[in-house]
């Protein structure tokens, strides 16, 4: 071949090659050997007999540049959701079982996974919670295998996440020895800057779990915990008068924690300590107006009991609205008022005979 086709040649490939690479191609010569010039991409694109064969491509380098190149807004908003965990089942004591946290990026910038080598830039964890930046019992060395960076934290799966985009926690640990259940929970932490979205809880059971285990972790709410912890507890309710505060009890630890409106000072809620006498999914008061009260759990037979907030029935919401802007405020007239999720919950949880503790 002349010198001057040569040349000719060479500044034809050299204007593909740079084009390929704007668009992160893998080009292999005309003479069918491979000659990648800058493969940036996990899957390639090739120049076949000039032919351009294009696969979905993952950016991570071009020369110089990198994912890391990217100008944060100077208003940066973060945001995270949940779509759904996901976890092994039928776990086996002593075997690998993976949990999986679907999430979008919710913010208006792009978020980063410990490890990206993105040091500068937003770098978003899974923390456990509950209490706050706990040892899990599942991310310890000797049960974590993989997506654990601490064993508080768990690492995003993907290097980096777009606005809009869907990525992933995932962790896979060895499962304990002994049959049971495990409630833990986690939370989106954004290190260094702040705690995002709500705390989820995770529920993973180990082996053949007996009924009480499945029964009593139901209801812890306020720390990651096994059941067999609360195994042969009877369950109670304790009413803080002064606190504006009721918790569900197993023995003497408090597992489940909720803000309640008590009896004004006129009205005031009677102490003293008692227990569940009776149960209506809803109760209407005798006298005018005869206000409704969802999930009652009387517990003297004058007429006391615990409730979700009150409603008329003809007045279109407004009273159940008012009575929602009094939790933590006495103002009841005499029973215990309770928030309709909490209410709900609570009505499962108590039977005829449990011990209610009214105190001060």
């Amino acid at each position: 071949m002349k010198k001057s086709s040569r040349l000719y040649l060479l500044l034809i490939m050299t204007l593909v090659a740079v084009s390929a690479m704007a668009w992160g191609f893998a080009i292999v010569s005309l003479e069918g050997e491979a000659s990648i010039l800058n493969s940036v991409f996990s899957r390639e694109v090739a120049l076949v007999d000039g032919t351009v064969l294009q696969t979905e491509a993952l950016p991570e380098k071009i020369g110089e540049w990198t994912y890391c190149d990217y100008e944060v807004p100077a208003k940066a908003e973060y945001s995270v959701e949940l779509k759904n965990i996901v976890v092994s089942e039928d776990i086996s004591t002593g075997t690998p079982f993976t949990v999986d946290f679907t999430m979008v990026n919710n913010s208006n910038s792009r978020l980063y996974a410990d490890g990206s080598g993105c040091e500068s830039m937003p770098t978003l964890s899974l923390g456990t919670q509950l209490k706050l930046d706990r040892t899990s019992v599942f991310g310890v060395k000797q049960r974590a295998v993989s997506g654990w960076i601490a064993p508080n934290r768990v690492r995003m799966k993907e290097d980096f996440v777009e606005p809009g985009e869907e990525f992933h926690f995932e962790f896979v640990s060895i499962a304990p020895e002994a049959d049971n259940v495990y409630r833990e929970f986690f939370q989106p932490v954004l290190e260094g800057v702040a705690w995002l979205d709500d705390v989820y809880n995770v529920d993973i059971e180990v082996g053949e779990s007996t009924d009480e285990m499945k029964e009593k972790i139901k209801y812890v709410f306020d720390m990651s915990a096994a059941a067999s912890t609360f195994v042969g507890l009877d369950g109670s309710i304790e009413v803080d008068l002064s606190e504006q505060m009721l918790y569900v009890r197993y023995g003497d630890t408090r597992v489940w924690s909720m803000q309640v409106s008590t009896g004004k000072s006129k009205t005031p809620t009677p102490t003293g300590n008692y227990s569940v006498l009776h149960k209506q999914e809803l109760r209407v008061g005798r006298a005018y107006p005869h206000y409704r009260m969802p999930y009652w759990l009387g517990w003297r037979y004058d007429g006391y009991g615990i409730h979700a907030l009150p409603y008329l029935g003809n007045d279109g919401g407004w009273f159940w609205q008012e009575a929602l802007t009094h939790i933590g405020i006495p103002v009841s007239h005499g029973c215990i008022r309770v928030l309709p999720d909490n209410a709900r919950i609570l009505y499962e949880f108590a039977k005829v005979g449990t011990p209610v503790e009214v105190h001060k």
